[in-house]
């Protein structure tokens, strides 16, 4: 039976499997947003109640001890499953899964528990970046379905990270983005073949997921001008947020690549969600994957210990990751951005300029992660995505990213 399911796959023409394995992907992908999106809201309503005016209110509904309470459970709760887990799966990245095609399979079971994982902590208040779930997801399920349909080596490669793409386009309602971020950071050619089907698997997932996740931007932002005193205002944003965002990135993937496996993690995660939550009782602002401080500094938000929250939350990001945590850094680096983009932007502002603060903050936000993700396009298609911006505003982002790159690779070269 199952030798003649393979006959009667493999005669059919590659074009036929190919779109199967395309379509199916997209709304594997598709779905995938929607279960981390339900997960997601079912685990803070869980552990902070159903305060549903917004998240950090949700966080603020809480007293101190319990969100300290919360967290340190999480730690202790991670800490055991992905200690055993380990034990008995072998994890695989995105880019290992591609470099591995014919040779070895993820575990599904074990690689969807993973990822469900790190979507569940972020519910719960971890400072890591929610996206690397969805990611894996996508990918997970775009490997299995072309190795099912019996595509060849490269195909299937391809529609790994076609899957990946698709996840973070789902969850974040961001599909040309996503499609920037397969080319650039998953080593994927720009032939015409391959971006159109990245183009109609992360069109296809965002679109699937759209009713459920909504098509909102994700951050509630006014309408942003421009003006010739921007140009200052980048070069100046640009010349100091670009060493900052290499700083954080060396930090994060340094953590990740030590990041503690064995017996240490039933003590390290607990204790790196213990200052976690000994921070977050005081100031829930550093709680989530960043979103929470994002949108606080658009809405007007406004604190003399900004500077520290803000460096306060790099560390922790990478904190976590070394002591056993799993999760991205994409959202993490878009609030570092943003709130280094603001701060610069009122000490401009004091020197008797008269600059757009939230401009800053997008400008900061592009440079920060086009230099963390490596992805100066992508960097800016995530701004104006996660922002609901266009027009004349893409202007100055794009110059910004072009200087950032600029620097990054002079940087590079003295090495």
């Amino acid at each position: 039976m199952i030798s003649r399911g393979i006959k009667r796959i493999t005669s059919l023409p590659k074009f036929i499997r190919l779109s199967l394995a395309v379509f199916g992907t997209g709304i594997a992908s598709g779905l995938v947003g929607i279960l981390c999106h339900y997960l997601l809201e079912f685990i803070q309503i869980l552990v902070f109640g159903n305060d549903k005016s917004n998240l950090l209110s949700q966080f603020n509904s809480v007293s101190p001890f319990r969100r300290f309470a919360v967290l340190l459970v999480v730690g202790v709760l991670a800490g055991l499953f992905w200690y055993f887990l380990q034990r008995r799966v072998s994890l695989l990245s995105i880019s290992k899964s591609k470099q591995l095609v014919g040779k070895k399979s993820p575990n599904f079971l074990g690689q969807s528990l993973h990822a469900l994982m790190q979507v569940a902590i972020v519910g719960a208040g971890s400072s890591i970046g929610k996206e690397g779930a969805p990611r894996e997801l996508g990918a997970l399920f775009g490997g299995n379905l072309s190795k099912a349909l019996h595509l060849d080596i490269v195909d299937r490669q391809l529609l790994i990270a076609c899957g990946a793409g698709a996840g973070l386009a789902a969850v974040y309602q961001v599909p040309f983005a996503s499609t920037l971020f397969v080319l650039e950071t998953l080593g994927v050619a720009w032939k015409s073949k391959n971006i159109i089907i990245i183009l109609v698997t992360t069109y296809l997932s965002a679109y699937c997921a759209r009713p459920i996740v909504g098509k909102e931007a994700m951050y509630q932002v006014g309408k942003v001008s421009t003006d010739p005193a921007s140009l200052i205002q980048v070069i100046v944003l640009v010349l100091v947020i670009t060493p900052l965002a290499m700083m954080f990135s060396f930090l994060a993937k340094k953590a990740s690549k030590s990041r503690i496996t064995d017996k240490r993690i039933l003590w390290t995660m607990p204790l790196s969600y213990v200052v976690l939550g000994g921070i977050a009782a005081f100031y829930p602002l550093i709680m989530g994957n960043g979103q929470v401080l994002a949108q606080w500094l658009f809405s007007g938000g406004v604190s003399a210990y900004l500077p520290l929250i803000l460096v306060v939350k790099g560390l922790v990001v990478c904190l976590l990751l070394w002591a056993g945590s799993y999760g991205g850094t994409l959202t993490p680096s878009f609030t570092l951005g943003a709130g280094t983009g603001f701060l610069l932007t009122s000490c401009l502002e004091t020197l008797g300029l008269s600059l757009n603060p939230t401009l800053g903050m997008l400008l900061g936000a592009t440079v920060f992660l086009g230099t963390t993700l490596d992805a100066p396009l992508t960097g800016i298609a995530l701004v104006l995505g996660f922002t609901g911006q266009g027009g004349l505003v893409a202007v100055p982002l794009i110059l910004a990213s072009l200087l950032s790159r600029i620097i990054k690779n002079r940087w590079k070269k003295k090495q």
